[in-house]
């Protein structure tokens, strides 16, 4: 039999393996040891309690943490400052900044001094949460309390307020700043630019080098995407050439900002141009950049320059991605070159790009508009099969194509396999079934659907109503359509022209031109103004009928 020893493990043993599992990371296990400490009464102390507090904060627990260091004191221990640090770095880590913050207000309460990475969680979090005038007012505590702010203080804060738009402020402060730097500079002439304000952001730029901070390639990137979101191109370009000048070399990044404003701005000869240079320079835009170019290439209908690119992407050694190639399709499809668009798809199939969802809804969706349903429908078949999901607008124009064809127990399949998959029907899908079915005269089916309507969460709209209305009317239910004309109100749907006219078209019909000029005074009282259609039914009935002019 294996010895058994009848000796405890001391206090100190555990401290000694629980230190030991902290430094080898195995938070878990410290853990689960200081938890089977506390069960054999044996007392924490601030080193047991940090250890476990560092183990929490280690597992994504920081809450817990929190609650272990609040918890201390019934135990008579206090925390030190190591363990506040801690705690605090890892709340703001895991989203807990205001827990963080009153955290930090604790530590001073308890004289417990916090050192500037402390200050920094907790500025960096409270800018992340837009609570950027807090996040200020704690930096002015951190001096009183003779901790300087560092760079990188200075840097939350001035992100922090170029976000918040506050421009003005982020200027004043970068003033303050004792020891400036190329990312602080950046940093604000970011928010400049990006708030219109160009002749602060030129002005930065031009005493960067004054103040020991020569402009990096990140400066002229700043500037150049900025100039061109103002419009500036040829600044931008001005920019680039004195970039060159000063030996800042540029990078893909400069290039690909350049390259997307002259496409959006129809500069093809200087697109080409600046393609050539980057050749000859040996940098090469990824799929992104390429991409970026494609669709403003599109958007301006140069479909065959379009091509050209993917071809030149290709020698570039960047392989096009479904993003090139959906991107393509779109506008193909949208500018009616429908054969182009199944070229094309039938192409990135062979070269091994597998489609997506957005690559079949948008064939779908043309062949579908153009009257092509059942291909639609056939790439819908295929679509599946690959593990792709038609979006609602898909099933929706098959829905309303099937119903063309007469098939409506075919669109109600399409509409159960919606649910059955996660798609959530529209109006849209609802409104075109009940309008089929009423046509086909099964008004009472149709009902019993807007009633569904309601039990997925969605409520029938004016359209819903007014085809019902009609459908009613059709099956000579005027009564019933007059009922549920009295019930839109309470279901908080307002009646327009259209609906007043099916239900005076029915009453002229039938020569009820009392009840079909009570519907039109009605109508007006509402606020419903009446059109062309609603006075010519009522000249038209009135003229028909000499004897029913009385009292008009």
């Amino acid at each position: 039999m294996p010895r058994r020893f009848a000796v405890a493990p001391s206090f100190r043993s555990y401290n000694v393996v629980l230190s030991t599992l902290a430094r080898a990371d195995c938070h878990a296990d410290a853990l689960a040891l200081y938890r089977r400490m506390l069960k054999e009464g044996m007392p924490p102390t601030t080193f047991t309690f940090g250890v476990a507090a560092r183990a929490l904060c280690r597992l994504g627990r920081a809450d817990e943490a929190l609650a272990l260091l609040r918890g201390m004191a019934r135990h008579g221990c206090v925390p030190d400052a190591v363990l506040y640090q801690t705690v605090i770095h890892a709340l703001c880590d895991q989203g807990g900044v205001a827990e963080a913050a009153t955290l930090l207000d604790e530590m001073f309460l308890m004289g417990c001094p916090a050192d500037v990475n402390t200050f920094d969680d907790v500025v960096r979090g409270l800018c992340g949460l837009g609570r950027v005038r807090d996040a200020a007012r704690l930096a002015d505590r951190m001096m009183m309390k003779g901790c300087t702010p560092s760079v990188l203080t200075y840097g939350f804060l001035l992100e922090g307020l170029c976000r918040a738009r506050q421009v003005d402020e982020a200027l004043a402060m970068l003033g303050r700043v004792p020891e400036v730097n190329v990312v602080l500079f950046n940093t604000v002439i970011g928010g400049c630019l990006a708030e219109g304000k160009l002749g602060k952001a030129t002005e930065l730029y031009e005493i960067m080098g004054s103040k020991g901070c020569p402009s990096d390639v990140h400066t002229y990137n700043i500037l150049i995407h900025g100039l061109c979101k103002l419009g500036r191109i040829g600044s931008a370009v001005r920019i680039l050439g004195e970039m060159e000048e000063k030996g800042c070399a540029p990078n893909v990044v400069t290039y690909t900002t350049l390259l997307h404003s002259f496409c959006r701005n129809g500069m093809w000869d200087d697109t080409r141009t600046m393609l050539d240079q980057m050749s000859v320079k040996g940098l090469i835009m990824n799929s992104q950049g390429y991409n970026g170019m494609i669709y403003a290439i599109c958007k301006d209908g140069r479909f065959d320059d379009a091509m050209r690119l993917v071809q030149e992407m290709k020698s570039q050694g960047c392989k096009p991605d479904i993003c090139t190639y959906n991107t393509i399709i779109y506008h193909l499809c949208n500018n009616d070159r429908m054969e182009e668009a199944e070229h094309l798809f039938g192409n990135l199939l062979e070269e091994g790009v597998v489609a997506n969802g957005i690559t079949y809804n948008t064939l779908i969706h043309a062949l579908l508009r153009n009257g092509r349903w059942q291909q639609g429908l056939r790439l819908a078949n295929e679509m599946v099969l690959h593990g792709c999901s038609l979006d609602v607008i898909s099933y929706n124009g098959l829905i309303k194509a099937l119903c063309k064809e007469g098939n409506v127990d075919r669109s109600m399949g399409l509409l159960q396999e919606m649910m059955e998959k996660g798609i959530k029907p529209n109006n849209f899908s609802y409104n075109i079934l009940i309008s089929e079915l009423c046509k086909a005269r099964k008004v009472r089916d149709a009902l019993e659907l807007s009633k569904e309507m309601l039990n997925q969460g969605l409520t029938p709209d004016i359209v819903t109503y007014n085809t019902l209305i009609n459908g009613l009317c059709k099956m000579g239910w005027t009564h019933a359509a007059l009922n549920l004309l009295e019930k839109l109100p309470n279901e908080n749907v307002h009646p327009d022209i259209i609906t007043y006219n099916i239900l005076i078209s029915w009453h002229c019909k039938v020569r009820l031109i009392d009840d079909a000029a009570m519907l039109l005074n009605k109508a007006v009282s509402g606020g419903i103004v009446p059109n062309e259609r609603t006075w010519g039914m009522m000249v038209r009935n009135l003229v028909r009928h000499p004897a029913n002019l009385e009292g008009y």
